[in-house]
This record gives structure tokens, sequence and C-alpha cells, in this order.
């Protein structure tokens, strides 16, 4: 069986604050460095921690470890596992997906990720690359991956709301919140869950007026509660979602060795996701800081006081879940994030009622990230995601997934900021320049703060803001049916930055246009091909003619018709950087997205995700996903599979035939004798499952 290493990654946050105490007024303290150009210097790209990798176990394995019942000693029952387990000195084997088990995926119709757990190790006694290899290695483990850290992006009374430019200004160059407000100003219905740093949710702008530093149990607002917990038996797991009174959420931050900042809370996992950094509580109050209460700042979907601070709020909720913290790096404190603790929270959003994830800091492909993200949306769930503050068109992981959406952040006159990252990946933009929210500053944790913050981790929480705006208006809309309405409804900007055109998504978001009118209907997906009875579709080579069509070349793909035996051209390539390129393996997804391996190595214009830029070899798979098909073909090209992640080479091991199972695993032909780690005696006429 074929395995993928999937690495978990740390990224830093980025801003340039200007601090004020929401009350009283207090001269602002030294604060954590959030320039973005700063960050854009010193950000050391993935590192891997050193002493922890993510299996994937086969079923049978897995409930073995857990019947055991001394995975927290390292211990897991199975021969081999724990034969490893000596040689490495593993210390801990944790489920990366706390309560998961296969028969509630089964009952939910969603992935059973009961098999994945977070290996802790000794780093004296093996190395990471002793661990892969040795884990890669065993018939129980299906997956194995190293773990990524990465850099952390009506009117109100509220005393900031004048300094709120993004919501109204007099240019008009912004959300038109008030107008919105007029409309619908966000309900209870909809939680967004703020995967980030931790979230002061005792900020009285978040958490109501008997919130505070010395009363955090006094919290409500517009602070998500599990309410089953915080008024269940402390000490025990009362709503049965395999954590102990997690009333206010979860910190998943644990086994920081090395890098913490002092005073920062790296090392025990617990129920309170209470923020030290502050980028959190910042991202959490774009969301849904308490509007029209006379204290701080507004926000578009945080609902409608009656002009003073009061316990309950009535806008959008806020999950706070901790997967963040403060390090060190070159002296500097920065924000980061490790992809396990955002795999384990995705998991805890979709099981306890997020419709929504704002996701403000960098990706990559390790940790069980892939898999819980697949999780969040099966679920039904809507990811937005920053962009990122690098100035260059490179796509992060969770940026280069189609059911994930981008944010670029713009600023007062509508022009791209000018750290923004930006791609025909980007699906949107939002106001991301000076945007003032909630705060918390460590070196005075007693008093709410406020403030003001460039980058496309505030546009990304602001996005998500107007999407449960919209979500709380039109509770039974879909995931698609949202995401439609916020997209189309943004104001066009591409005139105003004609170097970023096609770059920048569909506009700049606008709450009031979101809310004002109906969404459009999401349009049909490419039915995909019934075989034998509806369209096939063919590759061929060395310019076949075709009836009806003529001759078609290498890169072109036709469809034949059984009903009326007729012929059509049904993809271009050479429309779409494939000129050259020949396509030796094709598949069709159930969404009408195109999968594709090429005859021959090569370079496809608009690639985005791979590991060399826009550079593919026989052995890959790339995505088409396209906008229009046929005569005048048109969309965007992924990267979907590394052939030498999983031992395939360009000597003999091209891939010339592809199918994708119902459960989302590949299957690939090759043309000639392929070896892979795990399988022997492989031949041409065989197919490999990944």
């Amino acid at each position: 069986m074929g395995r993928s290493v999937l690495v978990l990654s740390v990224c830093p946050i980025v801003w340039a604050p200007l601090l004020a105490a929401a009350n009283p007024p207090l001269e602002a303290p030294a604060a954590v460095q959030h320039d973005p150009a700063l960050m854009a210097a010193i950000d050391p790209g993935v590192r891997w921690v050193p002493d922890a990798v993510v299996v994937e176990l086969a079923p049978d394995a897995a409930r073995v470890v857990l019947a055991t019942g001394l995975a927290e000693l390292g211990v897991s029952g199975i021969a081999s596992l724990d034969d490893i387990g000596v040689d490495l000195g593993v210390r801990e084997l944790r489920p990366l997906f706390r309560g998961a088990r296969p028969a509630d995926a089964d009952l939910r119709g969603l992935p059973d990720l009961s098999g994945w757990f977070t290996v802790e190790f000794d780093g004296t006694v093996g190395t990471l690359d002793q661990a892969i290899a040795a884990y890669a290695t065993d018939p129980m483990v299906r997956d194995v991956q190293p773990i990524g850290v990465h850099l952390v992006t009506a009117t109100p009374n509220d005393g900031s709301y004048p300094s709120q430019w993004h919501l109204n200004q007099a240019s008009g160059i912004d959300m038109d919140a008030p107008a919105a407000w007029d409309t619908w100003t966000g309900s209870a219905n909809t939680i967004v869950a703020v995967l980030d740093s931790g979230v002061r949710y005792y900020h009285k702008d978040l958490g109501g007026s008997g919130a505070s530093s010395s009363n955090p149990g006094g919290t409500n607002g517009n602070v998500w509660l599990n309410l089953a917990e915080k008024n269940g038996t402390a000490g025990v797991d009362d709503d049965g979602n395999g954590y102990v009174d997690d009333w206010v959420g979860w910190d998943f931050v644990t086994g920081i060795t090395s890098g913490c900042w002092s005073g920062e809370d790296c090392q025990t996992v617990d129920n309170d996701p209470r923020d030290f950094n502050g980028h959190g509580t910042h991202c959490a109050g774009n969301v849904a800081a308490i509007s029209n209460n006379g204290y701080a700042t507004a926000s578009p979907a945080g609902g409608w006081g009656n002009g003073s601070l009061q316990a309950a709020g009535n806008g959008v909720k806020v999950m706070c879940l901790r997967m963040g913290y403060s390090g060190s790096y070159l002296g500097q404190e920065v924000g980061y994030v490790r992809m396990d603790f955002a795999a384990s929270a995705f998991y805890y959003a979709a099981n306890n009622g997020a419709k929504i994830a704002s996701c403000s800091w960098g990706s990559s492909n390790s940790g069980g990230i892939a898999a819980a993200i697949d999780y969040f949306v099966a679920a039904g769930g809507l990811v937005f995601v920053a962009a990122g503050n690098s100035n260059n068109q490179t796509a992060g992981y969770v940026n280069s997934r189609n059911d994930c959406y981008s944010v670029a952040a713009t600023d007062q006159a509508d022009k791209k900021a000018s750290f923004s990252s930006y791609g025909t990946w980007v699906d949107i933009a939002s106001p991301g320049v000076a945007i003032l929210s909630s705060y918390h500053v460590h070196a005075d944790p007693a008093n709410d703060y406020v403030a003001t913050l460039d980058g496309t981790s505030m546009a990304t929480p602001l996005t998500a803001s107007v999407a449960a705006s919209v979500w709380s208006q039109h509770p039974t809309w879909t995931r698609a049916e949202v995401w439609a309405q916020v997209r189309d409804t943004a104001d066009p900007i591409d005139s105003l930055n004609p170097s970023y055109a096609g770059k920048l998504g569909s506009g700049r978001v606008n709450l009031a246009a979101a809310l004002g009118s109906a969404p459009p209907p999401p349009p049909p997906p490419p039915p995909p091909p019934a075989w034998g009875a509806g369209t096939l579709l063919f590759a061929l080579s060395n310019g076949t003619v075709v009836p009806g069509v003529g001759t078609v070349a290498d890169e072109d793909i036709v469809a034949y018709t059984p009903s009326t035996g007729s012929w059509s051209l049904y993809f271009d390539g050479s429309d779409v950087g494939l000129a050259s390129n020949g396509i030796a393996g094709l598949a069709v997804l159930p969404n009408g997205d195109l999968l594709i391996s090429l005859s021959a190595d090569g370079s496809v214009a608009g690639l985005t995700g791979g590991p060399s830029g826009t550079s593919v070899d026989n052995s890959d798979v790339i995505r088409f996903t396209p906008s229009s098909l046929g005569g005048t073909t048109a969309g965007s090209w992924t990267f979907y599979f590394d052939g030498s992640d999983v031992g395939l080479t360009t000597s003999g091991e091209n891939i010339d035939g592809l199918a994708v199972t119902a459960g989302g695993g590949l299957l690939v032909s090759t043309s000639g004798n392929p070896a892979v780690p795990g399988l022997s005696s492989l031949a041409d006429e065989d197919i490999i499952l990944f």
C-alpha cells in the first residue's frame, strides 16, 4: 500500500499594532511585533517538529491501541509498533482526533478519523528521519507525516467605531456596514470557529459585561459556550464529546519543548483557550465584536446592543480554539501554529456546531490537516484562509484547495495591500490595512485593549463575519449557497488594480450587498460520464482525426455520445497551457474537475501548489477546475498528487491510467514496472491504490 508523508508546520502571525486600552485609556505597553514586512523578512518557512510525527493506523491496529489503554505511556499493544517505540523512545501516542469512533463516522456519513495519532518520541534517542522511515515500513501504518510549524494572517455608538474605516468611510470604499445593519446584524444561530493563538474570550466587547480577567467564568456575549459543560459536573465529560469541561472551547497546544515565549502556555492541553499573543483576539473581534454596546469596536456580524454594555449578545458566536502560540525567532516574539493542533481544532469545530472556520495562518499538507479539513467540509463547513503577507503568488496548502477560500487584503483605496499575496488561486479580497479590533496585551492582562493591525490575517475574519451574517440570515442555505452569495456580491476592484487583474478574486467583500439580494443559483457542475450509457471521454495520441472534430492534438480531450453517435471537442488543452504536453491518464471527479497525468515531463502555465512551481513530471497528477469547456476551455490548475512522495520515478513509472474510488483513493497504472514502498513484484499490468 502506498504511503504519503505529511508535514506539520508552524506559521508566524504578522501585524503592526497601535494599541489602546478599551477602558480605561492606558499608555500602550510594549507588544508583539506584527509588522508584515518584518515578518516576511524573518519567516524561516516551514520548520519541522523534531521529536513528533503523525501516523494513521489501520482500523484493526487503532482499535488495539485504544483498547490497550496505555497509549499515554507510549505503549500500543502491537509488537511491531512497540519495537519501534523502544528504538525511538516513544513517550506518548495521543489521538489526533479525540473521541473519533468508526460507528459515529458511519452514522453521520463522514470520514473515519479514529486511526490518527500524534507520536511523541525522545529526540535524543531517535531522529525525525528515523521515525518516518520506521513507521513507513510497518504494515500497521497507513500513513506517517512529520509535523510542520508555520507563522500566524445602523450607526453604532462603540467608542472606536469612527476609526473602523473598513466598515464605513466617506469615500464609500468600505464594506457598507451601516446599510447592511439596517437589514441584518447577525444572530446566534451561526458559529464561527476562530482557529488561532487563542481568544481573550473575557474581553467585554466579545464576552459581555459580566466578563473580565478576574471573572472569566462570567463570559457570555458573542462567545460560543458549551452549556452542557458549563452547567455540568466539574471533571466530567457531560456531553460525551471527548473533552472534559470544555465550556468555552479548547486549548490544543502541548509539548512545545523549545522556543516558547516567556510566560506563554506551551505545555498542557486544557479547557482554557485564552490568548497570550493577541492575534487570535483581534481576529475574533473582527468576526463578532458586539456592535452598539458603547464599548470599543463593532463588527459585521456582531449583533446589535441597546447602546450600553450587556451580559448577553445577539450576534454570531465565536468558538475559541487555541492552536497557536507565541514563540521566539531571532529574539522577536512571533505567533506560530502547528498543523497537528490545527487538525484537531478542525475536528472539534465540526463536531460542536461550527459552520465557518477562520484561518489566519500559513499551512502545509502535514500533521493530518488534509484529513481534518476533508472532515470539516464533509460536515458542511465553510473555510476561509488568509492569502498570506509575502507579496507573491505562492499558495500555501489550504490556499491550494478548491474547497477552501483564500482572502487577499486591500487598503482604504481598494488597492491591493502592499504586503498581500495574490494569484489566480485567490478567491476574494477584504480590507486588511489599519484594521481596528479587540486585542490582548500580555504585559497588562487585567485590561481590555483594542489595536490597529495590518494583514491578510485581518481580511480573513472580516470575510468570515460577512459569510456568517449571510448564513445567520438564511440558516437553511448550504455552504455553496453562502459562498456564492458572498463571492458574487463583492465590489469589483480589478480596474483599480490592473497589475493584479484576475489575481484578487471576485472583488472586495461587501456586507450590504451580500445581505441585500438573493443568491444566484449555483451553476450545475459538468456531469461525470456514465460509462456505457452517457458521454465517453478520450485522450488520443499522434494527431488522430475524429469525425466532426478534425485532427485532435495530444493535449486535447474529445467526447463521444453513444445515443447520437456524435463526437465533440470536450477539452482544448492549448487554451489552458497544455500545448505540447500530451495527456496520458484521465479521470473525472464527481464535481466535474479533471485529473490528468502527462505523457512527458513539462511545465503547465498557472499551476499552483506544486513542489517545483509550474513543473510537472510524468509520475504526477494535476487537477483542472473548469469554468468553461469545449472550444473555449478555461479554468485553473492545482497540483494533486506528487508521485515522488510515494516512490514513483520518471524512469518507466509514468502514470498512464487514473481513477478515483468512492472513498477518495487514487487508483493508478504505470507504463513500466513500478516500485513503491510496502509493495513488491509489481508489473505494468497492475493497479495501485494510494
